[in-house]
């Protein structure tokens, strides 16, 4: 474990009822869930996948959110992955493809992330997803890491791109790379306003605990109502931008399904934030 707790809830799926009752309900597999100080560390944890959750996993995501709702005592997040990926994708590997139902899953999971009035710090420790760190309010990279969204590259349409990069970096930029594919290092990301901070190799978890501890410092009222008056800007976009742009990236599956996996593994082998 990158931080010892001294009072946590580890690989545990609780509620309030849970917790004064001292009584444990079910067990996470993919996802470790700790709390400490009023902070939640939220980590992808299985390194032999890339940290990347089966289908029958999935359910964790959707139920550390609803803890996080749900619970009092936890004021900020910290999300990050056990050794050396970030992670946070599906391993499209053991999952069927459904079009339909797989639009739906991404629609909820992202729509749930995004409507979290807790504010969230991840800690980009390596490749993995990019969506839901951009769905995030403070990333903090690793010097190392590189982004990209290669859609593109496997005549693909990007919903996320199109819907998180205009709103961090402008049209311009955001138009630069997503119709290009190119990688950006990690200073490169910041400076156009894509992630929050870059710090050394190794010192992401640490910054982002030192960040998530202020604001639960904070009363949470305050911040919490300013991170969803901030989040209307991602509100205002959903139907008209990411809906839409979800569509048009659907309308390719499941032809282009094996093409994108294949890319997305291509991406994590080599270090790469996609």
């Amino acid at each position: 474990m990158w931080m010892c707790p001294s009072a946590s809830v580890v690989g545990e799926r609780l509620d309030t009822t849970d917790i004064k009752g001292g009584t444990v309900s079910a067990t996470y597999g993919f996802l470790r869930f700790d709390v400490e100080d009023a902070v939640a560390y939220m980590t992808f944890d299985d390194p032999e996948s890339a940290n990347r959750y089966s289908r029958d996993q999935e359910w964790e995501l959707f139920d550390a959110l609803s803890q996080i709702r749900r619970r009092k005592d936890i004021h900020a997040v910290v999300v990050t992955g056990e050794g050396d990926h970030f992670g946070g994708g599906a391993n499209r590997r053991d999952d069927t493809v459904n079009v339909a139902q797989y639009y739906e899953r991404a629609l909820r999971l992202f729509d749930e992330w995004s409507r979290l009035d807790t504010p969230v710090v991840v800690a980009l420790n390596g490749p993995g997803q990019l969506t839901l760190p951009l769905l995030s309010d403070i990333v903090i990279a690793e010097r190392h890491v590189r982004i990209c969204d290669r859609h593109v590259l496997s005549d693909i349409a990007t919903a996320t791109g199109s819907f998180l990069w205009p709103m961090s970096t402008g049209l311009a930029k955001a138009k630069r790379y997503l119709l290009v594919g190119d990688t950006l290092s990690a200073d490169e990301a910041q400076r156009i306003g894509l992630i929050s901070e870059v710090v050394d190799t190794g010192s992401s978890k640490s910054r982002a605990c030192e960040i998530a501890t202020t604001l639960a410092r904070l009363e949470p009222t305050g911040v919490q109502m300013t991170k969803r008056a901030l989040n209307e800007w991602v509100r205002a976009s959903w139907g008209p931008i990411f809906k839409h742009a979800m569509g048009l990236e659907f309308v390719h599956f499941p032809d282009s399904y094996e093409r994108n996996r294949r890319q997305a593994d291509l991406d994590r082998e080599h270090g790469v934030l996609a």
